[in-house]
């Protein structure tokens, strides 16, 4: 087991040589052009469709944290404060559409690194796919969008890509910069928070089950080299999920800073819950006399209809509209929300996974597909106030309804592309295809453990289906088919080698 350790040392010291040596090298020129085509494409695609873009209320409350220092209660806030240095400085939301961009063929490039250097794709695999990622419909209209989707995009393959390069070489550090990326990553996007937490500790279990799997199968080894391995990785699970409670107790000490309140992840998170799982509520649920009654005398607002679930949220006259009434300490009325829906939860887990079927069921469909493709792209009116802001803050102007606006080039290509999102929604099943079929089946075995909590983030936690929530879906998609056909590609080679024989 030594022995092989100082071998693995010795080539790693070895690589940098490597890597310089072939640094001029038609390879490395090559990736240098490919770079240079992502971004250019990226500024191509600006040029043609400049014109900024809002979603009502999220964009709206990403401004009013840049001009303000408001923090909101039920969404991660770092991507307002991108939104002040980018665009309230500057006067023009210019400026961030650009770093939008640039952050989006970042994304592509990281991409083709993980088809490259994990997966062992050739560079014309590498290259195909990584120039289909740049041009996903997924990410590409947001990057006109005044949202967080695109940098927390990159911030999430930057973590898929450390987790992969730790499952590789099983470095500490690796864990810390992992954990440090994934606390960025919910702080632009709070909906990472679970996969996040999941993977603290099934990163390192996969990665020395990667390492123990060899070991176990050789006789030879001795109890010492087992015992080694396993010690090693338990302490590697202890140090990530060290590292996981003080990193993200950082965060939520500077979230109560910010806000001058309790430390936490965020403070809407119960009367989200209650109201997405609102149908599958019962008056035992509550924890609070007040509350109870309200689930009693849900028939008033329709309470069981699941096609409600967002109105019981946001709705005047609804569940959380009439909670808010009755418990106005705002602390206080998402505890009593939080502890009800975990009780609803804990009593009827098999109801509330009904009701994420039902979410997922509504991307079957061509006619609802292309709906909530098209009510993604912006809805809500603005106020004559938040226009004039607006164009004094940013020099945008806009009109007051947002649905009025035509469709932009991006935009129409996002509803254009309906066909492509029912592959990303069978997702999971498609990393599971990839999982049998890749070179090294641990790193495969991630894309799909995402797959898979993503999609449980998106229709457990949703009250109806959204396309915009399908990105990073996309792209573990995009990655599991480029192995699928790279796969093929290999298969191919030896019976044309045969024939040609």
């Amino acid at each position: 087991m030594e022995r092989s350790e100082h071998a693995a040392i010795k080539i790693e010291a070895t690589a940098p040589q490597s890597i310089s040596a072939g640094a001029a090298s038609p390879a490395a020129n090559a990736w240098w052009l490919f770079c240079v085509l992502v971004l250019a494409i990226k500024l191509v695609l600006l040029w043609l469709d400049p014109t900024p873009k809002l979603y009502l209320g999220d964009s709206a409350s990403y401004i009013w944290t840049a001009l303000t220092g408001w923090i909101p209660s039920d969404r991660s806030y770092l991507y307002g404060y991108v939104v002040r240095w980018l665009a309230v400085w500057p006067h023009s939301f210019t400026p961030l559409l650009v770093m939008q961009a640039l952050a989006s063929g970042v994304t592509a490039i990281v991409f083709t690194l993980i088809c490259s250097r994990f997966f062992e794709m050739s560079n014309t695999f590498s290259f195909s796919f990584g120039l289909l990622c740049a041009l996903d419909p997924c990410q590409l209209v947001w990057e006109r969008y005044i949202m967080t989707e695109t940098f927390s995009l990159l911030l999430y393959v930057l973590v898929l890509y450390w987790s992969l390069l730790y499952v590789r070489d099983r470095r500490i550090w690796q864990l810390a910069v992992v954990q440090a990326l994934s606390v960025m990553l919910f702080g632009f996007r709070i909906s990472y928070l679970l996969v996040v937490q999941v993977c603290t500790i099934l990163l390192p279990i996969i990665a020395f089950a990667r390492c123990a799997m060899p070991v176990f199968g050789n006789r030879s080894e001795t109890r010492s080299s087992t015992t080694y391995v396993l010690s090693t990785g338990f302490k590697h699970v202890v140090v990530s999920v060290a590292l996981m409670f003080v990193m993200h107790g950082v965060y939520k000490q500077v979230n109560g800073s910010l806000t001058k309140r309790e430390p936490a992840y965020l403070y809407g998170a119960g009367t989200h819950l209650v109201s997405v799982w609102a149908p599958a509520l019962q008056p035992s649920d509550a924890t609070d006399s007040r509350f109870r009654d309200l689930i009693a005398n849900g028939h008033q607002f329709k309470i069981d209809d699941p096609t409600l679930r967002n109105a019981q949220h946001f709705g005047e006259g609804f569940l959380i509209d009439r909670l808010r009434k009755i418990v106005r300490n705002r602390t206080k009325r998402d505890r009593i929300a939080r502890e009800t829906a975990m009780n609803a939860l804990r009593r009827r887990p098999l109801q509330i996974a009904g009701l994420a079927f039902n979410t997922y069921m509504g991307y079957w469909g061509v006619g609802s597909i292309q709906g909530y493709a098209r009510e993604d792209l912006g809805n809500g009116e603005l106020t004559d106030e938040e226009v004039k802001r607006i164009a004094e803050k940013f020099g945008f102007i806009t009109e007051k309804r947002v649905p009025t606006q035509p469709f932009s080039l991006s935009q129409r290509y996002f509803v254009g592309a309906w066909p492509y999102y029912f592959i990303v929604v069978v997702s999971p099943l498609v990393c599971a295809f990839a999982t049998w079929l890749s070179r090294d089946r641990s790193f495969a075995l991630l894309l799909f453990i995402h797959a898979s909590i993503l999609m449980v983030v998106i229709t457990a936690l949703s009250p109806q289906a959204c396309i915009r929530y399908l990105q990073p879906l996309s792209i573990l998609t995009l990655l599991s088919i480029a192995i699928c056909v790279d796969w093929l590609a290999r298969r191919a080679r030896p019976a044309a080698m045969q024939s040609a024989s």
